[in-house]
């Protein structure tokens, strides 16, 4: 499944609320990072949901920069990025 790699801006991704599904629609972590790491993201940390409904991680993306990446659980794809 392909990370959709459009991006909210910064100041609203601490607002982002990435899906109404239920937990059992969600993916499970183990396929998420191996998805991000498929699109370039190196030292993937612990994926973690928060209370707005996304999955929360730290990475760091291709330029070396370490990123917060916001990701909808139910199919991997970015909804905001800090």
């Amino acid at each position: 499944m392909p990370i959709c790699l459009a991006v909210t801006s910064t100041a609203y991704a601490a607002d982002v609320q990435c899906t109404t599904a239920d937990k059992s629609a969600w993916l499970p972590p183990a396929q998420v990072k191996a998805m991000l790491e498929q699109h370039g993201f190196t030292n993937v940390g612990a994926i973690k949901p928060n209370e707005r409904k996304c999955y929360v991680v730290q990475a760091t993306d291709n330029t070396g920069a370490k990123r917060t990446l916001y990701l909808d659980p139910t199919d991997g794809a970015l909804r905001a990025m800090e």
